[in-house]
């Protein structure tokens, strides 16, 4: 975290120039709706930033006229011919990946990812973002999978709701939240359920809002795979984007897969902690809320470190009110998704007998 004093004086001019710019470069506004609320995005029209929306699609609303309530400006600092002022936030060299001169006041949030050229900007008081991307031709693959995820995750948990690091499938408008750390199986579980004809929320990135019932929604349409795993998805091989890339991990988009089952909310009826075990049968074990939030609520907050302490009453909420469970996978996909249909199947159960 940067000086608050000093972030402040340095985000005041870096706001001025994007504010000269939404109301000086040409702009094509797009329409979405976001965990069913209207988003109004103004990208730049000069610049490439449109090309890393695809993972936006399921969610467009071009006829909605509802007043927007998150009104988010996206441009191609390169492109757009939008040049932010000399900033020491932009000048070291030593800084991480995951970011620099993160700021979180009353009403503004800023983080910057010096090694990706992505400023992300969020005033909660007048519902106002700005994604500047240094150049949208050289930006990683990862913001193309998730754009201005930063900004969905400070709007949402202003909203009461958070932006998780799981994902979610279901049946019949119920569904199941999946979560773990990378690399525990929540996509093969979901793209496993997916091909047994399950509903796709969202894989990676998932919104869930302030209900109750709580609601999961669909952040981005994107789903990633590791690549020691791409065997197992052979059948969808013809849909990654970027295989031919070895360095970063294969990435489709659902509503190239299954349009017509991609893109409603849920209502979460448990949340699910995939092992990947090699049994022989796919065996749920049931968990406590305290065992599942340690597994839920490391990588969100990585992930996600300026979301404050909103999203993580927001995550010991859902733990403690779903039932949760640890699925023990086998390596058979079609009996995992059978598995995980019985826990969609069964009533809603009062309450869950939990183990360690």
């Amino acid at each position: 975290m940067i000086d608050d004093a000093r972030a402040r004086g340095i985000l005041r001019d870096l706001v001025a120039v994007l504010e000269r710019a939404n109301s000086g470069c040409p702009t094509i506004t797009r329409r979405y709706r976001i965990a069913g609320v209207p988003v109004a995005l103004h990208v730049g029209a000069a610049g490439n930033a449109q090309s890393l929306l695809d993972a936006l699609a399921p969610l467009a609303s071009p006829g909605d006229m509802a007043p927007a309530e998150l009104s988010l400006f996206v441009w191609d600092g390169r492109g757009d011919g939008v040049t932010l002022p000399e900033s020491p936030i932009f000048q070291r060299e030593d800084a991480p990946e995951a970011g620099l001169g993160g700021y979180a006041g009353a009403s503004l949030r800023a983080f910057y990812q010096p090694i990706a050229g992505v400023l992300s900007l969020f005033d909660a008081a007048n519902g106002r973002g700005h994604w500047w991307l240094r150049d949208a031709n050289a930006t990683p693959y990862y913001e193309r999978a998730a754009p201005f995820r930063h900004i969905l995750q400070w709007w949402i948990a202003e909203r009461g709701g958070a932006l998780l690091h799981s994902a979610a499938v279901g049946i019949g408008g119920e569904g199941l939240l999946l979560t773990g750390p990378s690399g525990s199986g929540k996509s093969t579980t979901a793209l496993a359920c997916v091909d047994a004809g399950f509903a796709f929320a969202s894989d990676d990135y998932v919104l869930v809002d302030a209900s109750d019932p709580a609601q999961a929604h669909m952040a981005y349409a994107t789903a990633k795979v590791v690549r020691a795993s791409l065997a197992r998805h052979d059948h969808h091989r013809r849909h990654f984007r970027n295989l031919a890339r070895a360095d970063e991990k294969p990435m489709l988009f659902m509503h190239d897969l299954a349009p017509d089952r991609t893109g409603s909310p849920l209502v979460l009826r448990a949340v699910v902690l995939p092992a990947v075990t090699h049994r022989a049968v796919t065996q749920l074990v049931p968990i406590h809320p305290a065992v599942m939030l340690r597994a839920l609520a490391p990588s969100s907050v990585l992930l996600f470190p300026l979301a404050g302490g909103a999203a993580f009453r927001r995550m010991a909420q859902l733990c403690r009110l779903l039932p949760c469970w640890r699925a023990e996978l086998s390596e058979d996909p079609a009996e995992i998704a059978s598995s995980l249909r019985g826990l969609l199947a069964t009533p809603r159960p009062l309450g869950v007998q939990a183990t360690g």
